[in-house]
């Protein structure tokens, strides 16, 4: 059983932010961790409202695979990632392999799949030869089709939309040196993941807008942007909040990653910000001795979907009240 959200765009009203508001997202998003108290206590009283106490968990597995349509191969070797979360995906580089996989997955009973893979140098996933296949595994199947897409024009966003995929992903960056210095994208801007929800929501698709906390080497700088560029675009279906992992062999496996109350204060801006819109924190996330303390902080942030918990954060959880529901799927699932 899954929460539902039951949010539409009637839900959630898509205008700027007053400058009272703003005022006071900027005050909570530059504040020290010892103020954030308040933030949190305002976010999990939005969320008991909302959503009552209870919590999904969410452990993607053989049922719902991350599939590479270009393989190993990224055009833009970004400073956080240089291709290496590519490695851990099912490399998939030709429209019939990927009929062929995804049939197997729905005669094995599994879920769906989330369809991804590196960017070309313009920031964006190379669907377009894809979409017809990704059109008949939707005809032929039951799958929940997750698709990561970067970059989008009205017109790949539409073509997109006509097959049948459940869901877009798309990673939302607030901050212009960001985009320039950690993805290497001098020519993009802020404006482009603006143009990108716009055409998606165009289309009718649901969106998952990311945001990754940290990604500026580790500090806050776009996070809150992020989420006001989201707010201003779309009626999201859920918001999944990541953060940065300094992996090996990438430019910033030196980086200190964001505090766990830095995460959970993106959380709970989150929920302010989209008080009926379900939040999940996402699967890219440091690990480590305090991964429980992020959970656990996030949850009274005010987010409803976990992946990947610790079994200790879901005992936790079950021994303070909460309900709780458990699926082997991405935790975009509806």
């Amino acid at each position: 059983m899954l929460l539902q959200n039951g949010i539409s765009g009637d839900d959630i009203k898509m205008k700027s932010l007053s400058n009272t508001t703003l005022k006071q997202l900027r005050k909570w998003f530059t504040a020290p961790i010892t103020e954030l108290e308040p933030l949190f206590h305002k976010a999990r009283r939005i969320t008991d409202a909302a959503f009552g106490r209870c919590v999904s968990f969410f452990a993607p597995s053989d049922a719902f695979p991350s599939i590479s349509i270009t393989g190993r191969s990224c055009k833009l070797d970004c400073q956080h990632c240089g291709g290496r979360y590519l490695r851990h995906m099912k490399p998939l580089t030709r429209p019939n392999q990927l009929i062929s996989y995804c049939q197997n997955i729905a005669a094995n009973k599994g879920v769906g799949c989330l369809i991804s893979g590196g960017c070309d140098t313009e920031g964006r996933v190379p669907l377009l030869p894809f979409l017809p296949a990704i059109r008949e595994i939707k005809q032929s199947t039951s799958l929940y089709i997750n698709v990561h897409t970067g970059f989008l024009t009205v017109d790949e966003a539409r073509y997109l939309a006509e097959t049948g995929i459940d869901c877009a992903s798309v990673d939302i960056v607030g901050d212009d040196d960001t985009i320039h210095q950690v993805y290497g994208l001098p020519h993009r801007s802020t404006k482009d993941y603006r143009a990108t929800l716009q055409a998606l929501n165009s289309s009718g698709v649901l969106i998952s807008p990311h945001i990754c906390v940290g990604l500026h080497f580790g500090k806050l700088v776009g996070e809150l942007d992020a989420l006001q560029i989201i707010h201003e675009t779309i009626a999201p279906s859920t918001i999944v909040i990541i953060a940065l992992v300094p992996s090996q062999e990438t430019a910033m496996e030196s980086i200190t990653p964001p505090a766990n109350h830095d995460i959970a204060r993106v959380c709970a801006i989150a929920r302010v910000l989209f008080p009926k819109t379900e939040i999940a924190l996402g699967c890219m996330r440091p690990r480590g001795k305090t991964r429980q303390e992020m959970e656990r902080l996030a949850v009274n942030a005010g987010v409803t979907r976990i992946a990947v918990p610790t079994q200790s954060t879901v005992k936790y959880l079950e021994s303070n009240g909460y309900k709780t529901y458990a699926q082997q799927a991405c935790c975009v699932v509806q």
